[in-house]
């Protein structure tokens, strides 16, 4: 007997779950989704806060095991077979590390522009867009200046760091994000979301 598909609860507005989903599709992973819909507020029913007390999407469950926060579950996918997304070796800290990296700083910004953009009843807080939007360019020229030496995140080849990172930078033109004069982002981002499953980062 098969085992049953792992399933995830997910909604594709979200980032967060737009990378779970890039990263299942690299990994060749079939999920069984169930999309949550945020306008209703399914994700703060009583059913769904049994899986995720945090009331959010992603979530994914594969048997008795239930994980949310995309990164975990990023991992915990990679982890189910052997490939250098997740490589069974001393890289996997260097991986966590810019994981960690995205959601302390990367992640904190664009939640706030995304709040401005699509939460603000079209009238966005100037001040407020103007101090994440230089947050995030003084955590993009790190990014920057690291991509001089690399080809992806982590190295030569393609990591959950890439797919971690890369979201954000999806989000480039809806958010208004400055990009100009970051050449190596620019050069990095250009390639990964040009592949099929770099491309599912980009909304829409």
């Amino acid at each position: 007997m098969e085992d049953a598909p792992m399933k995830l609860y997910t909604n594709l507005f979200s980032p967060n779950a737009r990378k779970v989903h890039a990263v299942a599709h690299a990994l060749g992973i079939e999920l069984e989704t169930h999309t949550v819909d945020l306008r209703a507020g399914e994700q703060r029913t009583p059913e769904y806060l049994a899986l995720n007390p945090n009331g959010k999407v992603p979530t994914l469950v594969d048997g008795d095991t239930v994980m949310w926060e995309s990164n975990a579950i990023m991992c915990y996918l990679a982890g189910k077979g052997d490939t250098e997304l997740w490589p069974k070796s001393a890289k996997r800290y260097d991986i966590l590390r810019w994981m960690f990296w995205e959601s302390n700083h990367l992640t904190n910004t664009l939640n706030v522009l995304f709040g401005q953009k699509f939460f603000s009843g079209g009238n966005p807080d100037q001040k407020v867009v103007e101090r994440a939007t230089k947050d995030f360019r003084k955590h993009a020229k790190v990014l920057d200046a690291h991509l001089a030496n690399n080809t992806y995140v982590t190295g030569d080849t393609l990591t959950l760091a890439d797919f971690s990172v890369g979201v954000a930078f999806g989000y480039a033109v809806p958010l208004e994000l400055p990009l100009e004069g970051l050449d190596n982002i620019n050069r990095w981002w250009t390639a990964f979301s040009a592949t099929d499953s770099g491309a599912i980062l980009l909304p829409g």
